[in-house]
């Protein structure tokens, strides 16, 4: 099929957010959140799941589906987070502001890196011939290199830059086992091939969700966790799950 990519957005016009899973089974609390997201005075945004074989073909989908109904601009939530309610207000506010990829930082389940914590976030900046992760508290808004697709948002008009396919999984032995950086990939060929600044807005919030087998420890590692009343129950709830 045959699209029109049209020119670069000088504005806001319709966002289509595509969130990268085609399961019925998405994680509840990411659906309700993503209904309560805040949208950007005079921009249609419409929602689509991202159905296919592979991570790689569903965001194909979702890229696709934005192509046919014409949208401006692609935006990549993932279905298994929950974000601040402003997330896509902010967003547009640096697209408007002459950014053509704006992205969040979403935490990482366990370890990336022998050298970072666990669960922590990351993005990179290339320095020379390595990339060097990004520390949030250097400065809230930051020029990345490359990010995963957990919060990005981008100017459909930089596909034209782009051979297909524009995601691709990297499979890395014969038992078919693969890397995790298709996203990662897709974003450094915004910067490189699209020749795009990339935009990380560290102060957005964000929660990865996951399900965790409860023991012993816990009792302990979470010994400081705020006790619900009847009093703050609405605002324990908001906290844990941004509703």
């Amino acid at each position: 099929m045959a699209y029109n990519y049209g020119y670069m957005a000088l504005m806001v016009k319709k966002i289509v957010v595509c969130t990268a899973w085609g399961s019925p089974f998405s994680w509840t609390h990411a659906a309700y959140n993503m209904m309560n997201l805040t949208r950007p005075p005079g921009v249609d945004v419409m929602f689509t799941p991202g159905y296919g074989w592979c991570p790689a073909r569903r965001h194909m989908y979702g890229v696709e589906r934005a192509l046919e109904w014409g949208a401006s601009h692609v935006c990549f939530l993932g279905g298994d987070q929950v974000h601040e309610l402003d997330i896509l207000v902010k967003f547009t506010d640096h697209l408007e502001s002459g950014y053509k990829v704006v992205t969040a930082l979403v935490n990482s389940r366990g370890r990336v890196n022998e050298d970072q914590k666990p669960f922590q976030s990351n993005a990179w900046k290339q320095e020379e011939d390595k990339f060097v992760r990004i520390d949030k508290e250097d400065n809230p808004l930051q020029e990345i290199d490359t990010i995963g697709s957990g919060a990005l948002i981008f100017d459909i008009g930089l596909l034209s830059s782009l051979k297909k396919p524009w995601f691709e999984e990297a499979v890395i032995d014969k038992d078919c086992n693969r890397v995790t950086t298709m996203d990662t990939r897709f974003v450094w060929r915004l910067r490189n091939e699209a020749k795009a600044k990339i935009l990380c807005d560290c102060s957005i919030g964000t929660k990865h969700l996951e399900v965790f087998g409860i023991d012993d420890s816990f009792s302990e590692r979470f010994s400081d966790w705020p006790v619900a009343t009847k009093d703050n129950k609405t605002e324990m709830l908001n906290l844990m799950y941004q509703l």
